[in-house]
């Protein structure tokens, strides 16, 4: 049975070009679930995957975005991203922002930009 510690696993940085989100990440069958840390007053610009993602707030506040509609998330709360949806995310208030990231596997960790197309096959993902 696997048993993971986030302090042993590398931490890196997905997407640089769309996220400033870094943190370590855990790749199942079907799953991928990691830690992230965005820096406050840094985010990720609007993009999209085919993939559906959660984010459990740990400490500090999210802005996000989902097609359009705007909240922010904080400790305790759970921000469900659909597949497919624009989103973005920043860092807000005074602390930088930890959560932790579960997402299916179906696309992989890197997003698209908003308002382009989907390649047919996902990119391929930073060593993790």
């Amino acid at each position: 049975m696997p048993v993971y510690r986030f302090e042993d696993l590398p931490e890196v940085q997905h997407n640089p070009g769309l996220s400033s989100s870094h943190g370590q990440t855990i790749k199942g069958e079907r799953i991928f679930f990691g830690k992230r840390t965005k820096k406050t007053g840094t985010g990720s610009k609007p993009h999209h995957h085919p993939s559906e993602q959660f984010l459990y707030i740990l400490e500090g506040k999210l802005r996000v975005e989902i097609e359009g509609e705007r909240q922010i998330a904080g400790p305790g709360e759970v921000v469900h991203i659909p597949a497919n949806a624009v989103h973005n995310t920043l860092a807000d208030g005074d602390q930088d922002a930890e959560y932790i990231y579960v997402k299916d596997t179906t696309w992989g960790l890197k997003g698209v930009a908003a308002g382009d197309t989907a390649p047919d096959t996902p990119p391929e993902d930073d060593p993790y």
